[in-house]
């Protein structure tokens, strides 16, 4: 028994001063010892097993301050902040995305669309080229395009079949093209032609169109007057008229030589509104019931504003009257006169609104005797 303990013991003893010089040369743990030779451990395990936990960065440079961004023209928005020191350069962002980098605490922003808005923001950079924060949000709206100065537009809108209405403008020097407009809202542009039609019209009512003129820079002139026409189901209305109207019209120009039409113009204005469409119809059908039958459309005035310039007005009324009978109802243009006679012609005092009223007339004259 005491044979066999011996060999045990010193395994042992010589496994614990083998343990005991590993342990003492590795660094994670202590070993203390007391008076009595008594040995204790302590030992770190976390650092044996655990990950080390990395650094964290330090935070990023604070953001410029006291961003600002003003419109300066229809195209150009101009951006500034304070300078940073420490700032190597600045990165300027528009609308979240990055635009260009300037050493300068401002930047010119051009090649805008007018009345744009646009939001800016900045950045700088650091030596050690790292981007600071984010400055505050700068906001701007680009000014509106000034209107192109290309003379007034004289819109007209004819409905011509049930899904169409064509629209014809006097042409304007120096416009690259025209834009057109339909109840306010952008429909096409013409590039070369003063007369387009409006196709493929699906709702039955009434349809307003204005026109504007570009020039070469891309502006826009001031719109037209507005022309409306009755689109769809309502162009049957033209076809369901009885010929009463033109009937008497006929009676009245034969017998009296000469017949009033029943229209009236906007203020300094000589187009002829689709409203009396049917009105003129009246002329048309006499003329096509007698082909022999030539007939000067007459423009009469009021004694407001000065001679020449009635004179002027009426001469421009009559011949509108007369160029929308010649091509809204095959005319020949020989058999059709225009002559403006301004305020030379009364037919009632001057002196009374009513009086006036029946003084700005037209009027469908006989140019000779027919012959029987």
């Amino acid at each position: 028994m005491r044979k066999a303990f011996l060999p045990v013991m010193g395994a042992l003893f010589l496994l614990t001063v083998l343990c005991s010089g590993v342990f003492a040369k590795m660094p994670l743990g202590e070993r203390t010892s007391d008076s009595n030779m008594n040995v204790a451990w302590k030992f770190d395990f976390d650092g044996l097993f655990g990950q080390e936990q990395a650094a964290s960065p330090p935070p990023l440079p604070v953001a410029p301050t006291e961003i600002s961004a003003a419109a300066v023209s229809d195209s150009l928005i101009n951006v500034s902040w304070n300078a940073v020191s420490g700032a190597v350069n600045y990165r300027i962002y528009r609308d979240g995305k990055y635009l260009t980098a300037s050493s300068a605490t401002h930047f010119s922003d051009p090649g805008l669309n007018g009345a744009a808005r646009h939001c800016y923001h900045v950045t700088f950079v650091t030596a050690a080229g790292r981007e600071s924060e984010q400055s505050k949000q700068a906001c701007a709206t680009t000014l509106k395009p000034p209107k192109a100065a290309l003379g007034p537009l004289e819109l007209t809108a004819t409905a011509v079949s049930e899904t169409q209405i064509n629209l014809s403008w006097n042409p304007l020097s120096g416009a690259l093209g025209y834009k057109v407009y339909r109840d306010g809202l952008y429909l096409m542009t013409s590039t070369a032609a003063t007369s387009v039609p409006d196709k493929e019209l699906r709702e039955a009512g009434r349809y307003c169109y204005q026109v504007t003129a570009v020039d070469t820079t891309g502006r826009e002139s001031e719109k037209s007057n507005q022309a409306c026409a009755e689109g769809t189901d309502q162009v049957f209305a033209f076809k369901k008229t009885d010929a009463t109207g033109a009937v008497s019209a006929t009676k009245e120009i034969l017998e009296k030589g000469r017949v009033r039409i029943d229209i009236e113009f906007d203020s300094n204005k000589s187009v002829v509104k689709p409203g009396y469409h049917q009105e003129l119809k009246k002329i048309g059908d006499v003329m096509a019931a007698n082909p022999e039958l030539r007939i000067v459309i007459e423009g009469h005035t009021d004694n407001v504003g000065g001679k020449d310039y009635n004179m002027n007005l009426s001469a421009r009324r009559a011949d509108a009257v007369r160029a929308y009978i010649v091509e809204h109802f095959h005319v020949g243009k020989t058999r059709l006169a225009a002559k403006g006679y301004g305020m030379s012609r009364p037919i009632a005092s001057n002196k009374t609104a009513a009086g006036r009223q029946k003084n700005r007339r037209v009027e469908a004259a006989v140019e000779y005797t027919i012959k029987k």
